[in-house]
């Protein structure tokens, strides 16, 4: 989400809509700047949409600490059987095998639809999301294949409603578990594996510690990697 909202900032800013800091965090003066940019036609009613519900989850906003407060967030015991489709598994070619063992795995076990976004990353392309503000930097993951992008799937529609990817990071975490490989998650840089406590619990800690280092936190809900 963090990176979504980084790359409709710098476009927004570049436009001169946008005056507080690429942060990507959806607060208020990017969700006003996103109304006068569907107005110039600078964004879409989509991106507008994509905004508003991430202001509204994102627990990183302003107002939104409650989100985080202790969840029951087992993963349900009757849940559809959701499958990876023909997209997600081209996407995952290349993928290190032990990252596309956990992903297979926790397709199974989640309780939210998910589909792979992105796998591996070509220079030219991480160079352009570096460009955009959609990424920080110039050594991900992706380029070695040992990261990968999975997007919630509601309703046959990718969802950036926050909750969700708590339940997808859960599902991984389970998965990454039972097979022993070390899988660490954008939504709070931390290493999931065998690791106690919720979702929102490991978010919650890594608020805390940028706070305490005076930065703020970068969430990327969907992002999930062998860590180096």
């Amino acid at each position: 989400m963090s990176s979504y909202v980084r790359q409709l900032q710098t476009r927004l800013k570049e436009a001169g809509l946008y005056t507080g800091d690429i942060d990507g965090i959806a607060g208020k003066l990017t969700v006003k700047a996103v109304e006068l940019a569907i107005k110039r036609g600078v964004c879409t009613t989509a991106e507008q949409k994509d905004v508003a519900v991430i202001h509204a989850t994102d627990p990183t906003v302003d107002g939104n600490e409650h989100l985080l407060d202790a969840v029951d967030d087992a993963l349900p015991k009757n849940k559809p059987n959701f499958s990876l489709g023909e997209l997600s598994l081209k996407r995952l070619q290349g993928v290190n095998p032990n990252l596309v063992k956990v992903v297979k795995r926790a397709i199974e076990i989640t309780g939210v639809d998910f589909r792979v976004s992105e796998g591996v990353r070509t220079i030219e392309k991480q160079r352009e999301y570096v460009r955009t503000g959609k990424s920080q930097t110039m050594n991900s993951r992706h380029l070695t294949g040992h990261a990968v992008d999975l997007v919630a799937i509601v309703d046959g529609q990718a969802s950036w409603d926050f909750s969700h990817y708590f339940t997808i990071a859960k599902a991984m975490a389970q998965a990454s578990s039972e097979l022993g490989v070390n899988v660490r998650w954008g939504g709070a840089w931390t290493v999931i594996t065998n690791k106690s406590g919720t979702p929102q619990d490991w978010v919650k800690a890594y608020k805390n510690e940028r706070a305490k280092l005076g930065k703020k936190p970068f969430l990327d809900g969907v992002h999930f990697e062998l860590p180096a």
